[in-house]
C-alpha cells in the first residue's frame, strides 16, 4: 500500500519495566553516532569501547588491568586487547595515561572517554568519517530519521550562528568548515 507507513507507539510494553537508579551509572553512547560508530571501529574495538563506558560511569574515567579486559571480553590474548585499545586511542574515542594508582606498587593505564568534538575531530582528520559525519570513504550509509535528528541538535549546539553555514555548504566543503570549528573546540588536543 503506496503511502501507508507502520507507526510504532512510544508507549511501554511493560510500564513496571523502567530503568531505575539502582541500575546505574549508564554506559551513555551518542545515538547520532549510530550512522558511522559500526562503520569505524571493528567489532572487537567496539566491544572494549562499551566495556570502557560501562567501567566509567559518571566520571567518564576508568582504569581495568589488560587482563581484566581480556578476561571480561572472554579475549584468548592480551595482544588483541592491546590493539584494540591502540585503535580506540588513535581514532579519538579514549584518552590513555600511564598513573600510579593508590595502593598500587606499578603504574597502570587510565582511561578517559574523549568528549565528542574531540572523537569527531579525531575521525575527519584521519579520514574515517566526512563532513555529514558518514562512513568514508565510499559507504553509502543512511542515518535513521532520528540519528539525523540528534546529529543536527548536537551540530546546533556546538557550531551556533555557523550552523546556517554549514547547512548550506556543499558535502565536500563541510568536512573542512567542521574540522575548523572542531579544532577551535578542543584546543591543543586535535
Amino acid at each position: 500500500m503506496p503511502g501507508w507507513c507502520f507507526a510504532i507507539p512510544n508507549t511501554p510494553i511493560d510500564a513496571a519495566n523502567r530503568f531505575a537508579p539502582d541500575c546505574s551509572p549508564f554506559a551513555e553512547i551518542p545515538a547520532w553516532w549510530s550512522g558511522f560508530l559500526f562503520h569505524v571501529l571493528t567489532p572487537r574495538q567496539l566491544s572494549l569501547y562499551l566495556y570502557l563506558a560501562m567501567l566509567s560511569g559518571p566520571t567518564g574515567v576508568c582504569h581495568p588491568t589488560v587482563k581484566q579486559i581480556s578476561q571480561d571480553l572472554g579475549l584468548s590474548s592480551e595482544s588483541a586487547v592491546f590493539e584494540a585499545i591502540a585503535a580506540l586511542e588513535e581514532q579519538g574515542f579514549i584518552l590513555r595515561a600511564l598513573r600510579r594508582m593508590p595502593g598500587a606498587t606499578p603504574r597502570r593505564n587510565v582511561y578517559q572517554r574523549a568528549a565528542c568534538e574531540y572523537t569527531v575531530l579525531k575521525l575527519l582528520e584521519l579520514g574515517r568519517i566526512d563532513g555529514c559525519m558518514r562512513p568514508a570513504p565510499g559507504f553509502v550509509n543512511e542515518m535513521s530519521d532520528d540519528a539525523k535528528a540528534l546529529r543536527d541538535q548536537w551540530l546546533r549546539e556546538k557550531l551556533g550562528p555557523a550552523f546556517q553555514r554549514y547547512v548550506q555548504a556543499a558535502d565536500d566543503r563541510k568536512t573542512a568548515l567542521l574540522t575548523e570549528a572542531l579544532k577551535s573546540m578542543v584546543g591543543g588536543r586535535g
